[in-house]
This record gives C-alpha cells, sequence and structure tokens, in this order.
C-alpha cells in the first residue's frame, strides 16, 4: 500500500471517528440536565408534560412569596398570556427578579407546580432604550 492510500484511509478513519462522536453526544448528553425542551405554559399544563422544560412569560404582579425560613425558597406566578402557573424555586434570584418582569424558568412540572431550578431574567428595557433609536449611537468611522 502506497503512502498515498494509507494517508487517505487515515482521512477517512477520523471523519469517521468525527461523525460517529458528534452523533453519541448529541444522543447521549453528560448531562441530562442540559436538555430542556422550550414550550408554552398552555402546552405544558394540556399535555401534562413531567419531562425537563423551559418556560417563558412574566412574573404576575403580586404573587412572590418568599419563605420565612429559608430565604431562598420562593414561589410566584407565572403569567403566558392568560394563562398562569405556579412556580417554585429554591436557589439566588437574579437582582432584576420582581413584579411583572420577564423571566425564562427551566425545571420539571408535577402536580400543578412547576419546580424550577434555573431562573433567568430577561434585561430590563431600560439597557435597551439607546439601542432601538439609531440617533443616539454616537459611532465614528475610522479612516485606514
Amino acid at each position: 500500500m502506497n503512502s498515498n492510500k494509507k494517508f487517505l484511509f487515515m482521512i477517512i478513519g477520523v471523519i469517521v471517528v468525527v461523525i460517529f462522536w458528534i452523533g453519541w453526544v448529541s444522543t447521549n448528553p453528560a448531562d441530562e440536565k442540559a436538555m430542556a425542551t422550550f414550550v408554552s405554559v398552555e402546552k405544558l399544563m394540556k399535555d401534562n408534560m413531567s419531562q425537563r422544560t423551559k418556560l417563558g412569560g412574566l412574573v404576575k404582579d403580586g404573587s412572590i412569596v418568599v419563605s420565612k425560613t429559608s430565604y431562598l425558597d420562593c414561589t410566584f406566578i407565572l403569567k403566558e398570556g392568560d394563562t398562569e402557573l405556579a412556580v417554585k424555586y429554591d436557589r439566588t434570584r437574579p437582582d432584576l427578579f420582581k413584579d411583572g418582569a420577564e423571566v425564562i424558568v427551566t425545571g420539571q412540572y408535577l402536580n400543578g407546580i412547576f419546580y424550577a431550578d434555573e431562573l433567568q431574567t430577561k434585561c430590563a428595557s431600560r439597557y435597551e432604550g439607546d439601542l432601538r433609536d439609531e440617533n443616539s449611537y454616537n459611532l465614528t468611522e475610522i479612516d485606514s
């Protein structure tokens, strides 16, 4: 076998191993928590989905209740349109978490309550205001 054929077989072998590895990692993730499907609150409740999911919505005004025994434990109502869902979260809350905040939660739906283990708040509109108005950009072009 000449060196060109050896080189070709080596390249084909590397490609086959890489394709196999990508397929294996995609179907068998090391961390099952990394796999979460983004669904609507309505679909979650209608289908009674118990697998790990992500939800998005607004925190209902006046619904945040922090436990008196553990300040990390809190419950709140997640609103998406007219649909509401009770969410329980027991970890450190983001600074922007408050009534009316737009949030994304990740966790599991069990017995009518969504048990979240991840809570993210979307940036407040005050940070986005300047980006919406092109006239507020202070950009100067650099001549080369």
